[in-house]
């Protein structure tokens, strides 16, 4: 028996979704929730968000696997377990969905769905010009296993996509850019800004007034990255003197986002509740029980997270 310890979030929602997949793919699976007793006893732990100090008190801890593409909320335990594997899940599902999302956002802005839901409101049959899109310039900053999907799917309807990342991605058609000086190439070259990065001491605050005041005046900003990404008040600046048209954000610094936060009341800013790529157990549990397997062999499994990079 291998045993599971699972934890995604103060509810733990998906908890019997992820036991009945992954007793399916091996009944030799038992997942428990990471705050019984049993799991101080588990091999594996299968987390997101997890209590500070809980999985370093399970000594026979062997792997740990974050319940997303992002790690960064492991980081945030000051006891976090030093010498233990970590894993991200790379689930082409969620590349998929992520892609839709900014497809649908970017779509939506540029065919002026807000400005046709407001006249539907009214009951009226006003128009305005249709832009021309063809070859717009977009910036994706961050083009790893979401990104790369997001890139391809954006040339396919014709625009004109730039990449951002720290290093060069093989097998990818677009243009690359790299490292502070081409950061400031993007911001400065293109109409359409999508943040896709993961969070690292070096991206925290990435986007701020210094990096909106250089983006074209009318550029648009999209985050399914994470909040802490962004200086909010300078987004919001930046939106309310019209140097931003506008943006639209599936994450934010706090989550779920207050009632007071001033963004909703910006009609320029499309909310997200951090909804455009979720883990699916059905599509994600392969992976897992690889993972597991190699562990169990003595082999290091795929996706391996670099604690020097953070992720």
């Amino acid at each position: 028996m291998t045993l599971i310890a699972f934890y995604d979030g103060a509810e733990n929602t998906t908890f019997n979704k992820w036991h009945h997949c992954l007793q399916a793919a091996d009944p030799e699976f038992t997942l428990v929730p990471l705050m019984d007793k049993q799991a101080d006893k588990a091999e594996i732990a299968l987390v997101w968000n997890m209590p500070a100090g809980r999985l370093a008190e399970l000594k026979q801890l062997k792997l740990i696997c974050s319940l997303g593409q992002g790690v960064d909320h492991l980081w945030k335990d000051s006891q976090f377990p030093p010498s233990i594997p970590v894993i991200r899940l790379v689930d082409p599902n969620m590349s998929h969905a992520l892609s839709q999302w900014v497809l649908a956002v970017l779509l939506d802005y540029l065919r002026d769905g807000p400005f046709y839901r407001t006249n539907q409101l009214k009951r009226e049959f006003n128009k305005v010009p249709q832009r021309d899109t063809t070859g717009l310039n977009v910036a994706i900053y961050g083009i790893g296993a979401i990104g790369s999907v997001v890139a391809q799917n954006l040339q396919s309807l014709q625009f004109t996509v730039q990449g951002w990342a720290h290093s060069h991605k093989d097998k990818l058609s677009i243009k690359q850019a790299y490292g502070e000086s081409g950061f400031q190439e993007m911001l400065a070259g293109n109409l359409v800004h999508i943040c896709l990065l993961p969070l690292t001491s070096k991206t925290r605050g990435v986007f701020s007034r210094a990096a909106f005041e250089q983006m074209p005046k009318g550029a648009y900003f999209i985050n399914a990255g994470r909040g802490d990404h962004v200086v909010e008040q300078d987004l919001l600046a930046s939106i309310k003197a019209s140097h931003l048209s506008g943006a639209a954000l599936d994450v934010f610094r706090q989550e779920p986002l207050p009632a007071s936060h001033p963004f909703w009341e910006e009609q320029r800013i499309s909310i997200w509740p951090h909804v455009a790529a979720q883990t699916s157990p059905d599509t994600a549990t392969a992976q897992i029980q690889q993972a597991i397997y190699d562990i169990n062999s003595g082999n290091m499994p795929k996706n391996l997270v670099d604690r020097t990079r953070e992720y």
